[in-house]
């Protein structure tokens, strides 16, 4: 009975000895899997990061030109206005030198040559039609910066300023 008793022994031995192997083998295929999903939640998240990222990059250049295209209307508007204003300035002064050259002629036509007047009229007339010719050129100016700027396309790296 003790040599069985042995054998028994040795092999319940033997048992608790594949049983601890096997559990060991079980705990760490556990542990790799486990190992497995966390570099997988690491890849997600890193390319969540990722995604975030770029839709900021995406967001901050869309504002960015929205900044451009908003300060080149701005200054389309100024250059506008100002060749309006322009416009408006040389019509008034070529209505004024008309009239100074018509009170010029009613004068003369009137026989009341008084030739001191009718030549400050017609200085007058001719300072007005020089101021006249500035104020179109410098509208014209006006009108070529916005030609310029239409030219331009809105995406280009270098805005004119």
């Amino acid at each position: 009975m003790v040599s069985s008793s042995r054998a028994e022994e040795q092999a319940l031995a033997e048992a608790r000895d594949a049983l601890l192997d096997a559990r060991e083998a079980l705990v760490s295929e556990r542990e790799t899997a486990a190992d497995a999903r966390d570099e997988a939640a690491g890849d997600r998240e890193r390319a969540g990061d990722a995604r975030h990222h770029a839709a900021a990059q995406r967001e901050d250049a869309n504002e960015q030109l929205r900044s451009e295209l908003q300060g080149r209307a701005e200054r389309l508007a100024e250059l506008i206005a100002a060749a309006d204003v322009r416009d408006r300035a040389a019509e008034l002064r070529d209505r004024s030198a008309e009239a100074r050259d018509a009170a010029a002629a009613v004068r003369a036509q009137q026989h009341r040559h008084d030739l001191k007047l009718d030549e400050q009229d017609r200085a007058r007339a001719a300072v007005d039609r020089g101021w006249a010719g500035e104020d179109r050129d410098a509208a014209a100016v006006n009108r070529a910066d916005m030609q310029d700027m239409a030219r331009n396309a809105p995406t280009d790296p270098q805005p004119d300023r």
